[in-house]
């Protein structure tokens, strides 16, 4: 017996099961070994979220508290954010589970569902500000997500939420994907959360690095306690002294990502030809 007739075999007696009829699958010519495949390519794409939104998120600063006589950079408050980060993984990993099965078993559709790339940005880098820098603060900004929740649910609920989405420009609906998706590999090319081809740059904000870690000037905060006692507490920012684009991490995965979209090419090419 052949590693085709089983499959076929284990997909037949999955469309007569409880599961099968459940989610439809001779309805919609469906199969589980398909939609098995499907589903881990899916969780695979979108499993850095697992590290990219807690780092997002930590960096707001969340409900850590600034010690007396310190600053946002002191051992005490960067410990509170490693706490808070960990949390931030744990707290990311259990919304989305909750939320691809309401809609499997509600919807009983194929999308999943996770924390929203761009909002927690936008709520980090400009609502609470870097480490709570901002005008508001990271429990009024919390208490507004989730009122702005339950508005979003009882849009959904009457209707409404479609008929807003239609009002939004055309062109602002579709370049808005492309936005986001060029500030993750922003984030996917730093040197804290990917590859480290970009580092900071006083005179252009951002500049090529990948320099090795002899090369790299870290950046401090100059606040009274470094200006006064010389007590300067370097971030995860840098700057490259040399070496530029000489790191071999870099470089592979540079490479890993070239195959990928020569692969990615390849396939829909194929597809186009047949």
């Amino acid at each position: 017996m052949t590693s085709t007739s089983m499959l076929q075999r284990m997909n037949e007696k999955i469309h007569k099961s409880f599961v099968g009829r459940l989610f439809q699958f001779e309805e919609r010519k469906a199969s589980f070994t398909t939609e098995f495949k499907a589903g881990c390519t899916t969780f695979l794409s979108m499993a850095y979220i697992l590290a990219v939104n807690p780092r997002i998120m930590a960096d707001s600063g969340g409900p850590c508290v600034v010690p007396d006589g310190g600053t946002i950079f002191s051992p005490e408050y960067e410990q509170c954010l490693v706490e808070i980060q960990q949390q931030y993984v744990t707290a990311t990993a259990l919304c989305s589970m909750m939320a691809c099965f309401l809609m499997g078993f509600l919807a009983n559709l194929p999308i999943a569902l996770s924390t929203g790339m761009g909002l927690n940005a936008f709520f980090t880098y400009s609502v609470v500000g870097f480490r709570g820098t901002g005008n508001v603060s990271y429990q009024a900004a919390v208490t507004a997500v989730l009122i702005e929740g339950f508005i979003f649910l009882f849009l959904g609920i009457v209707g409404a939420r479609y008929w807003l989405v239609k009002l939004i420009p055309e062109p602002i609906r579709i370049a808005t994907p492309a936005g986001i998706g060029a500030f993750l590999a922003h984030i996917g090319f730093q040197s804290a959360e990917g590859l480290g081809v970009v580092v900071a740059n006083i005179a252009t904000a951002v500049t090529l690095g990948a320099c090795p870690p002899e090369s790299r000037t870290p950046i401090v905060a100059y606040d009274e306690l470094c200006a006064t006692q010389g007590i300067c507490i370097p971030g995860s920012e840098y700057v490259c002294q040399g070496g530029v684009m000489t790191s071999a991490r870099t470089w592979l995965g540079l490479v890993g990502l070239f195959i990928t979209g020569v692969m990615l090419s390849y396939r829909y090419a194929t597809k186009e030809f047949k």
